[in-house]
């Protein structure tokens, strides 16, 4: 536990700004007096409050909190990358405790600032909507949190989009609330309910804002798991070389500079791809290239099920993705631009290789 505190720290500093942010929000846009304009429109309205709330969530994942907690901010994106195996056991009653405290934290916050105008709204408190039952609302809540965290994996795991996936995921609860808030409020996140809750006090049908999102979380990783396999690189919504990873089980390696990435004729069961910094591929002491952003390293022992073909040094800092064998496959099927990026390294090396063979010939006369 003490060895992860400042990462917990962060997750609960990170929840408390996501709430304080959205129930600010909610609290100029609807609370009574407020001094912002109403807006007529009651789906713009709610389009601009998701994005708002979404918004402030969403700097989370990018901030120095997020970049070092990995930005879950929510129990039920923690239990499911748990349940991928991308979270230790040891780790998620703390995840899921610094995420109810900061929530209570920056919802008392949020009231201490705005009082009546927060209180106008509770808080910003999850109920189901008018005219719906709870079994409408716990599905709702199912629902939008399987949406939620299936489109997380999905993006944490694709290159072309992995940095961009808070935006997306941000995209995505804005759109929500949008459209799905009359029927339960849109919480998809245990803590953003439980603390409003508890500062009303309002606990009529809030077993819905734990149950809903909770089983819709862990549903999407159950249909993660069964359509790729259960594979995926980090638990963080954000990767960076900025902060070491908290996660023993991260997809990324960070090699620095003059480290070994591997050596001729090891075995090799994983590829890489580069995502920041340049490696030096040498072979027999000769250098063959140099490789950087977006090319790939060790794939040629996963093609042919051969020992590594040359030594690779890291020439600066980098930061490599990485593929093992049995996922190689589903990488480049799922990732047309990767799929023609390793063509096109291929056929570099090829080229290359007749223009010295053509040189030595050249030479032999």
């Amino acid at each position: 536990m003490r060895r992860n505190l400042p990462v917990y720290a962060c997750e609960f500093a990170g929840t408390a700004v996501m709430l304080f942010w959205g129930i600010t929000a909610v609290a100029l846009i609807w609370g009574a007096g407020s001094p912002v304009p109403v807006i007529q429109v009651p789906a713009l309205r709610r389009l601009v409050t998701g994005l708002l709330f979404a918004g402030g969530a969403t700097a989370v994942v990018y901030s120095p909190l997020g970049k070092r907690s990995g930005g879950h901010i929510n129990p039920a994106v923690t239990l499911a990358f748990w349940k991928l195996g991308k979270v230790p056991g040891r780790d998620v009653p703390w995840y899921v405790a610094a995420q109810v405290l900061g929530a209570i934290a920056g919802t008392a916050a949020a009231a201490g600032l705005w009082s009546d105008l927060a209180r106008s709204v509770q808080y910003a408190a999850t109920t189901p909507g008018e005219g719906w039952t709870w079994a409408g609302a716990l599905a709702a809540e199912a629902a939008s949190t399987f949406a939620l965290v299936f489109l997380i994996f999905v993006c944490v795991n694709k290159p072309s989009i992995a940095a961009k996936t808070g935006l997306i995921a941000g995209s995505l609860v804005a759109f929500l609330v949008m459209v799905e808030a009359p029927v339960s409020g849109t919480s998809v996140n245990p803590a953003r309910s439980l603390a409003p809750a508890l500062m009303v006090p309002l606990y009529r049908d809030q077993w819905i804002y734990f149950a809903g999102p909770i089983a819709g979380a862990l549903l999407a990783a159950v249909a993660f798991q069964r359509r790729w396999g259960g594979v995926t690189v980090c638990a963080k919504l954000y990767h960076t070389a900025d902060y070491p990873c908290p996660f023993p089980n991260c997809g990324y390696r960070l090699v620095p500079a003059g480290e070994t990435v591997m050596r001729e004729g090891e075995p090799g069961s994983e590829a890489y791809l580069v995502e920041r910094g340049e490696l030096r591929v040498t072979r027999g002491g000769v250098e063959l290239a140099r490789l950087g952003r977006g090319d790939w390293v060790g794939e040629m022992s996963l093609l042919l099920a051969e020992p590594r073909s040359a030594t690779v040094v890291a020439v600066t800092d980098a930061q490599l993705r990485r593929v093992a064998r049995d996922s190689f496959a589903r990488v480049l099927a799922e990732d047309p631009a990767r799929t023609e990026e390793l063509l096109r390294q291929l056929a570099r090396r090829v080229r290359e290789a007749n223009e010295r063979a053509v040189a030595v010939q050249g030479e032999g006369r």
